[in-house]
C-alpha cells in the first residue's frame, strides 16, 4: 500500500483514512436528512416535548398533585386550557410533567439496551466460534419468552419505581440491538481497513472500538431511534394496567386509563394523554425513517 507523504506508520495512515470517510459519511447523512420534510418535522416536535419536559421541571400552570383546582371533569377552558380530570386536576400540568417520564423511559431503556447490545453484539461478531453460539442461544431463548411476561415479572418482583419500569423494558429489547450489531460485527471484521490494524498488530480492543464499532453506528443509532417509541409505547400499556409508574405520578398510560372510565362523560380525559402519545410515537418512527435512509450508503448521491 502507498502512503501518504509524511505518514510512516501503515497504522496512522489507515485510522485517518477511516476517520475521512466517517466524516464524509455522517456529512453526506445529514444533507440527506435535510432533504427529507417529514423527519425534520418529527425532529422539530420532538424538540418541543423536550422542551416542555425541560420547563416542567421548574414549573408547571398548576401543581401535579394539588386535587380540586378546577371543578371535576371541567373542559377546557381559558384557565385550564386541556380541562380538568377526575379529580379536579389541571391536565395540562400532568400531561407536560408525563412528558418527563415518557422520554425518560424512552431514552432511559435505550442507554442500557445500546450498551448491553454492543457488547453482547460485538463479542459474539468478532470473536466468533463457541462464544458467539453460545450468545445466539441465550438471544433465540429471549426471544421464545413473551415480552409481556418478562416485563411483569420483573416489576411484580423489583416493584413499580421509574428506575425498576426502565431495567425491566430493557430486559425485554436487548436482543434486537444484540442480534443487529453481531451482524455488523461479523461483516466488519472481514473488512480491509480491520485485516489492516489487525496486520498492525492491533489489539483484539482497539479493533473493535476503534475500527468496527465506529462504522457499525448508522445502524445502531437507527435501531435505538426506533426503540424510543416501543419503550414509551411498552411503558404506556404497563401503567394502562395499573403497573406502570406509580400514582400519582401522571404517566401518560396513566393519565389515560383514569379517564377511560368516564369516556363518555368527559373524552377529553382520555384524548390529551392518548394524542399526546400518539403524535411522539410517530415523530419518533418518522425520524427513525429518515436516519435510515440517510445513513444507508446505498441512497448516497
Amino acid at each position: 500500500m502507498a502512503l501518504a507523504p509524511g505518514v510512516a506508520n501503515p497504522q496512522e495512515y489507515v485510522g485517518d483514512t477511516v476517520a475521512r470517510e466517517q466524516t464524509s459519511l455522517w456529512a453526506d447523512a445529514w444533507r440527506r436528512l435535510r432533504r427529507n420534510r417529514l423527519a425534520l418535522v418529527a425532529t422539530v416536535f420532538i424538540g418541543f416535548v423536550l422542551l416542555v419536559a425541560i420547563i416542567s421541571v421548574f414549573w408547571t400552570p398548576y401543581p401535579i398533585y394539588r386535587e380540586s383546582v378546577a371543578p371535576t371533569y371541567e373542559g377546557l377552558s381559558s384557565q385550564h386550557l386541556l380541562g380538568a380530570d377526575q379529580a379536579g386536576r389541571d391536565i395540562l400540568s400532568r400531561l407536560a410533567v408525563g412528558a418527563q417520564i415518557s422520554l425518560e423511559v424512552g431514552v432511559g431503556t435505550q442507554i442500557l439496551v445500546v450498551a448491553f447490545g454492543i457488547l453482547v453484539g460485538l463479542t459474539a461478531g468478532y470473536y466468533r466460534g463457541i462464544l458467539d453460539g453460545v450468545i445466539s442461544t441465550v438471544i433465540n431463548i429471549f426471544y421464545g419468552i413473551p415480552s409481556l411476561l418478562v416485563a411483569l415479572l420483573m416489576v411484580l418482583l423489583l416493584g413499580r419505581g421509574l428506575d425498576k419500569i426502565i431495567i425491566a423494558i430493557a430486559a425485554t429489547s436487548w436482543m434486537d440491538m444484540a442480534r443487529l450489531v453481531r451482524g455488523q460485527g461479523l461483516a466488519l471484521r472481514e473488512r480491509e481497513f480491520v485485516e489492516a490494524a489487525r496486520a498492525g498488530g492491533a489489539k483484539a480492543s482497539r479493533i473493535i472500538f476503534r475500527h468496527i464499532l465506529p462504522n457499525a453506528l448508522g445502524p445502531i443509532i437507527v435501531q435505538a431511534t426506533f426503540g424510543v417509541p416501543a419503550a414509551i409505547l411498552f411503558e404506556a400499556f404497563l401503567s394502562f394496567l395499573g403497573l406502570g409508574v406509580q400514582p400519582p405520578a401522571p404517566s401518560w398510560g396513566s393519565m389515560a386509563a383514569d379517564g377511560f372510565q368516564a369516556l363518555r362523560l368527559a373524552p377529553h380525559i382520555v384524548l390529551a394523554p392518548a394524542l399526546a402519545l400518539s403524535l411522539t410515537l410517530m415523530a419518533f418512527n418518522f425520524l427513525g425513517d429518515g436516519l435510515r435512509d440517510a445513513l444507508d450508503p446505498r441512497q448516497k448521491r
